[in-house]
């Protein structure tokens, strides 16, 4: 684990990585304020998109307050460690580790969302990877999140496959690709396509011509950047 800076423009935002339901703009707010204050705050965890290049760019895992807090104040840069993390399914585990350590209150169905990521993150296994723990152990690693009497009425709502394992000895077939592994490729196209739908109704909306203005040389420039030296055409704001 190294700890560092990056570049805000660099941080790939995955809802799905998020343990809370919601993130609370009472809390940018108040991080915003402490910001601007010269508060200094933990570093953002995140992962690197391609271990082997940083200028790919790096994945979002605890620290969305923050982010969404310095992305308010026009921040550039942001403190952050980068944990050697390779496997997508072990994100939200991850988060979810940081969100126990600090930060708000877990809300029930959060608490929830935590034991889903123990057990999509295979956390639940031990040995080699076929036996399943006991409940009273799986407790232990959750740290109060759920009593080791619940975790079968969880495990058999959430996670079938898994509880049927539990009720024959403990023993899991077919560890691998277990909850659908997915292309992130597929899901980072995704989540582009998405920013770029709000960015042009967001862009839409603006009434001022001079603020349209620099929100294209904006968007020229991120245009250049990711065209990686390929021509990109010139948008005039009459355009819009």
């Amino acid at each position: 684990m190294k700890t560092g800076t990056i570049h805000l423009d660099g941080l790939v935002m995955d809802p799905t990585t998020q343990i809370r339901g919601n993130t609370s703009s009472g809390t940018v707010r108040e991080y915003q304020d402490a910001m601007r204050a010269g508060a200094e705050f933990p570093p953002i965890t995140v992962a690197p998109v391609d271990p082997e290049d940083d200028a790919k760019g790096f994945v979002l895992i605890d620290g969305w307050h923050r982010v969404l807090a310095a992305q308010a104040l026009g921040l550039v840069q942001i403190a952050a460690q980068v944990i050697p993390e390779t496997n997508p399914r072990r994100y939200r585990w991850l988060a979810a580790q940081g969100n126990r350590s600090h930060g708000l209150r877990l809300s029930r169905s959060d608490k929830r969302e935590v034991f889903r990521a123990y057990v999509q993150a295979g956390e639940h296994r031990t040995g080699r990877g076929t036996q399943i723990k006991p409940a009273r152990q799986m407790a232990r690693d959750l740290q109060g999140i759920v009593s080791d009497r619940r975790i079968p009425e969880w495990m058999k709502q959430d996670f079938p496959k898994v509880y049927r394992a539990m009720l024959r000895s403990g023993l899991e077939q077919n560890t691998e690709g277990d909850f659908g592994s997915k292309d992130m490729d597929e899901r980072y196209t995704q989540l582009a396509t998405n920013a770029l739908e709000q960015f042009t109704a967001s862009f839409m909306a603006i009434k001022d011509r001079d603020q349209r203005g620099e929100l294209l040389e904006a968007i020229m420039k991120t245009a250049q950047k990711v065209a990686g030296g390929r021509t990109v055409p010139v948008i005039e704001p009459d355009d819009f």
